[in-house]
């Protein structure tokens, strides 16, 4: 009697088992593709000062739209910046996969938890080097001096080295 129970019961189970392959097959096709190259929707980590996530927008080699949210040590606050950025020289290493990019651009800043107990808002310049391969990552260092505003006038830098992973989303 038990082996008719499973008799009954493979066909069912092989059933339940096909939907399961088409609905995590229909679900992989909608997500975000690995880019070709570092263009696209970028999001990585960023050590130093500041500290966090990071996310870019390059919808080509050129142009791109970086933004930062973490933590700033020497400000014990939450951080954030958004940069436009613009790619100045692209130089491909030879006998290489590999090619470094020398960027600048500008971007404001927010500090939240400031030692002042308010917010700290500025302008950066950050100016780096991002190093890209076939594979669609980078990695960056970058440097941008920092003019605060508020609460005070106040100059200051950051200086970050991160690496970011570029995915295309569903065309």
């Amino acid at each position: 009697m038990r082996s008719l129970w499973l008799l009954l019961l493979l066909p069912s189970s092989a059933v339940a088992s096909d939907r399961l392959a088409e609905t995590m097959n229909d679900l992989a096709q909608e997500m975000p593709r690995f880019s070709d190259s570092p263009e696209g929707i970028g999001v990585g980590v960023g050590v130093g000062e500041p500290s966090g996530i990071a996310l870019a927008y390059r919808p080509h080699k050129i142009h791109t739209l970086a933004a930062m949210a973490g933590w700033s040590i020497k400000d014990r606050s939450f951080h954030l910046h958004a940069d436009y950025l613009l790619t100045l020289r692209s130089t491909h290493v030879p006998d290489s996969s590999a090619s470094i990019d020398l960027y600048a651009g500008a971007g404001p800043t927010l500090n939240i938890g400031k030692r002042t107990d308010g917010p700290g808002l500025g302008a950066r310049v950050p100016i780096g080097v991002s190093i890209t391969f076939d594979q669609p990552v980078d990695v960056f260092i970058e440097m941008a001096p920092v003019i605060g505003v508020l609460p005070e006038v106040e100059l200051h830098g950051n200086g970050t080295i991160g690496i970011r992973g570029w995915f295309r989303p569903k065309q």
